[in-house]
């Protein structure tokens, strides 16, 4: 191999070295030279066992409580399942999104919501808190959200949706949520009374206290509201004018698995009624429109 080739082939190993370093290594600190530190990188999601967030001047606790999330300061209210999945979902993914900066003006936090008017998320582990931070207006892209901290005039855009931790009501407005299918009776409890039906094969029909036809249209929509039925409203937890302890209207749904009993009480005075399950406390407002397809007498279900 003569000099020239030796050359040659040595200049060849030092243009591919600098195109590699200039594809891979270099190129990544090059990329990383105008990007902000992510504040929230130093997070482990899965330590956080308390968050509070505060919105409107009034602060929200969601406590650990195994594998669901309890809103601090009630007796059985819990996040609903799917929320609290995505709120996790969502801080996860902005532990190791990027930061952008766009801006370093205080009087501009006002304008993209990271000052008071935002909603101020504090994050816990075992008493302490580990992080605090400002969740802003979402992006005009709407997969985006402005951030910032208390302590800094700077605002910045994490490539996540953070609208999650915007929630009107924290607390699971869910009463019931079953399978239909696998209910076969139904009780229905009255202070002057109470009659029970049976599904005998595919046909639903009296048992107690006599044997009468029974309507499948009529069950049907019945077995649609004692298998899954969500409040309209959360009201006030206090029982005092509730009318819940009357006993006006008991209906119990059984079956392979499924024990769900909803007591009702009087009206709110707006087309509302108190209602509750039979192995909770919590206080609920339903429709009208269902307390009246509960409110049945059995020639209504013929």
């Amino acid at each position: 191999m003569n000099k020239k080739t030796l050359i040659l082939g040595g200049i060849l190993i030092i243009l591919t070295t600098l195109a590699y370093l200039y594809q891979g290594p270099l190129k990544k600190w090059q990329a990383g030279l105008g990007k902000e530190r992510n504040f929230l990188a130093k997070v482990d999601v899965k330590s956080i066992d308390k968050i509070e967030i505060i919105k409107d001047g009034k602060t929200v606790t969601l406590e650990r409580a195994g594998d669901r999330l309890k809103v601090g300061g009630t007796k059985d209210f819990y996040v609903e399942k799917s929320t609290a999945d995505s709120l996790v979902n969502k801080l996860e993914e902005a532990t190791k999104a990027d930061l952008e900066l766009v801006s370093s003006n205080k009087d501009k936090k006002s304008e993209l919501k990271t000052d008071d008017s935002g909603v101020t998320v504090k994050l816990y582990q075992t008493g302490n808190m580990i992080m605090d931070f400002i969740i802003g207006k979402m992006g005009n892209d709407f997969s985006s959200t402005y951030i910032s901290t208390a302590n800094t005039d700077k605002t910045y855009s994490i490539g996540v949706n953070l609208s999650v931790f915007n929630q009107p009501e924290w607390r699971d407005r869910t009463i019931f949520s079953s399978d239909k299918e696998k209910i076969n009776k139904i009780r229905f409890q009255y202070p002057s009374g109470e009659f029970t039906i049976e599904k005998v094969g595919e046909l639903w029909k009296g048992a107690k206290p006599y044997s009468f036809s029974v309507s499948k249209e009529k069950i049907d929509k019945i077995l649609d509201v004692m298998s899954n039925l969500t409040a309209l409203e959360i009201p006030e937890q206090n029982f005092a004018g509730t009318g819940l302890e009357k006993n006006n209207l008991i209906i119990q749904a059984t079956g392979d698995g499924v024990d769900n009993t909803l007591m009702v009480g009087d009206s709110n005075g707006e087309e509302l009624y108190y209602a509750k399950n039979g192995i909770s406390d919590n206080i609920y407002l339903i429709s009208k429109d269902t307390r009246n397809e509960l409110n049945k007498k059995i020639q209504d279900l013929k």
